[in-house]
């Protein structure tokens, strides 16, 4: 079986696939709808005819060399040299087919959900969905170039991009075992106005008592009142579960450390303020390799962070981070600020960052994120050199530098440049702002 190649070749064709799909005659462009049970298929030539309609692809390995075969002899009477295959991240049941085309020689790229999805009703104007439409809506926006890199980290990366993914469902667990303690258990104990009586605190298992303010957990008697028999036994259940929980997250970020410790890019990261251990495997894994990225703005994108903006006419809405591709990577950045922000230089830069929103509700939250923008900034910078973090390379913050210099290093305002994150502009200006979207109060968004 013939073995799928490296990831620098890998991204270098990507790239050039995207510089000429739109023009180039002479590539086998084959949409992929995938499924569980079987695959459907639309076979072209490239802006000329369509080739194959409609292709059942068995979702087994002797369906994939069926397959295969039929795209050879279409590539033998073509005389096309490339076939390329676009699919849609569809969880792991793609995986087994990609690998599969990979291995022969194909190109396999990925197209965004939200954009077949949106360019599915432009095809017929209906609003029907079907296997053989969908395979025909991926052909047509691969015809059109319209694909993202269908990335295919190895080694230590893949472990880790599966450990991450395993922490992330565990500490899903354990933030379902807290809620159902403070939303379900707690109001059965008493008012949900008030505070527990001592004794009643008591009563509770050790883990459930960490779950507590702190204030209640003080001058606890020795024993504590019974509880009924149903309640003391669920109490018990829950508090089994959070040890259970909790000794996983710790055993798997453990493992996480250990993945990554050997790779030269993790000491790099960890000399970044705000980045401890378990963050900096975090963001080895939601990255990948930082080859893949030819300009900052593609790993700003990656993490969400980028600005944008709904304009029209004379009206231009508020600037906000898009929130949009890994909420994963988003969180450990955010992370990674609160933590810098407890060393002196970073407190300072982010009360610079507060004092310019005064009067925002939102400031500290704001400011936080923009920072988690800046430490993004310095993991580029870190990582593709190959040098440790040094402080006396980052300017100071907008606190520390004298007000009159500020206005020097600033360029003048223009009606179509960009906004501080948050900031009105054009009719907004007088109007309050709003509650960021996606905003919790602890810098999560809604999509997960």
């Amino acid at each position: 079986m013939p073995s799928i190649r490296p990831n620098a070749i890998r991204i270098k064709r990507f790239r050039e696939l995207k510089a000429d799909l739109r023009t180039r005659r002479d590539r086998l462009l084959v949409g992929i709808d995938v499924a569980k049970a079987q695959h459907v298929a639309q076979v072209r030539l490239a802006h000329t005819r369509i080739l194959d309609k409609q292709l059942v692809i068995p979702n087994t390995q002797a369906g994939f060399a069926t397959f295969w075969a039929h795209l050879q002899r279409r590539q033998a009477e073509t005389g096309c040299p490339d076939i390329v295959c676009a699919v849609e991240p569809t969880g792991t049941y793609h995986e087994a087919l990609a690998q599969f085309l990979e291995a022969r020689g194909a190109d396999v790229v990925l197209v965004s959900n939200t954009v077949a999805h949106a360019n599915r009703r432009t095809l017929d104007g209906t609003w029907g969905k079907s296997d053989p439409k969908d395979a025909h809506n991926l052909g047509e926006l691969l015809e059109r170039g319209m694909v993202l890199f269908y990335s295919r980290p190895a080694g230590p990366t893949a472990v880790l991009r599966r450990l991450v993914r395993l922490l992330r469902r565990a500490r899903t667990e354990l933030a379902a075992c807290k809620a159902r303690f403070r939303n379900t258990l707690l109001p059965l104990l008493g008012p949900a106005g008030e505070p527990l009586s001592p004794a009643l605190v008591a009563s509770l298992p050790a883990p459930l008592q960490g779950l507590l303010p702190p204030a209640q957990r003080r001058g606890l008697p020795a024993v504590g009142g019974p509880l009924p028999p149903a309640l003391a036994f669920e109490c018990t259940d829950l508090a089994a579960r959070l040890v259970a929980v909790r000794a996983r997250i710790a055993a798997i970020e453990a493992e996480l450390v250990r993945i990554a410790q050997p790779l030269p890019a993790y000491t790099w990261l960890r000399s970044i303020p705000g980045i401890g251990p378990t963050l900096a495997a975090i963001l080895l894994a939601e990255i990948g390799d930082i080859a893949w990225y030819t300009q900052f703005s593609q790993l700003r994108k990656l993490a969400g962070l980028d600005i944008q903006r709904v304009e029209s006419g004379q009206w231009a809405g508020t600037a906000r981070i898009s929130k949009g591709g890994r909420s994963l990577l988003r969180w450990a950045l955010y992370q990674a600020a609160l933590g810098a922000a407890r060393t002196p230089p970073w407190r300072a830069r982010r009360e610079g960052l507060i004092a310019k929103r005064r009067g925002d509700r939102y400031a500290f939250f704001k400011a936080t994120v923009e920072l988690a923008a800046k430490l993004l900034r310095l993991v580029w910078g870190v990582w593709r050199s190959g040098c440790a973090y040094d402080p006396a390379r980052v300017g100071p913050g907008p606190a520390a530098r004298p007000r009159e210099l500020r206005g020097r290093r600033r360029a003048p305002p223009s009606p179509q440049g960009q906004a501080e994150i948050g900031e009105p502009r054009g009719n907004q200006a007088a109007r309050s702002s709003g509650t960021p979207a996606g905003y919790r109060g602890n810098g999560t968004s809604r999509r997960s």
